[in-house]
């Protein structure tokens, strides 16, 4: 093996692990998101009770708008698609 093929695998190597470390990175930090959240819940509900705090009207609002979000999305990528397409 010469050493620009030596070099490029390397590169190759680096780019795969790069890549790796990065997914593994939201993963881990999506994790420790909902294990913060849940916390968060569950000391916000025995402070202040069931009846003064409630998280799913919040939790609601934002699905409904990420919803909303991605149709908008969706629908762009289609037209574009279609543009292409021509």
């Amino acid at each position: 093996m010469s050493r620009l093929e030596k070099a490029i695998q390397k590169k190759s190597k680096r780019r795969k692990l790069r890549f790796i470390s990065k997914v593994l990175f939201i993963l881990f930090m999506s994790v420790n998101l909902m294990i913060c959240i849940f916390t968060v819940d569950k000391n916000a509900k025995m402070m202040l009770g069931e009846k003064t705090y409630s998280i799913e009207p919040v939790i609601r609002e934002i699905q409904t708008f990420i919803n909303e979000k991605i149709g908008y999305i969706n629908g762009i990528t289609k037209e574009l698609l279609v543009e292409f397409n021509k």
